[in-house]
């Protein structure tokens, strides 16, 4: 689904709540899946972790002005820890959900000087 924009031009929607998505499962995402899945989550839980931690890493760099809102920040460098500080969840469902209208925590911005896009 997609919605015009002043410029004649269509940009994607998220799909709304509720409903289910689809993607073609091509060789190069069967393998990132499987490595996803290595600690024991399911499909659909590494789908939405991987999605959510991307968000995020948008979400931080518009918010701290990384680059330019609505633009994709380059990954350059990011930050291991050798556990999990919590147990893997077994579902999405398992997880507590932040109140409707509460916007996730924004990290502090990172550190050093910010690379022009």
């Amino acid at each position: 689904m997609a919605t015009a924009n002043p410029n004649g031009a269509y940009r994607p929607t998220a799909p709304a709540v509720g409903t289910r998505t689809s993607v073609r499962v091509d060789q190069a995402l069967s393998d990132d899946l499987a490595i996803l899945m290595r600690p024991g989550v399911n499909a659909s839980d590494a789908i939405r972790a991987a999605v959510g931690q991307l968000a995020n890493v948008y979400r931080t760099a518009w918010h701290h002005g990384v680059c330019a809102s609505d633009t994709a920040p380059r990954i350059l460098a990011y930050q291991l820890y050798g556990e999990a500080t919590t147990p893997p969840v077994s579902s999405a469902y398992d997880v507590r959900q932040p109140a409707p209208g509460v916007s996730p925590h924004l990290p502090e911005p990172p550190y050093g000087a910010h690379v022009a896009a």
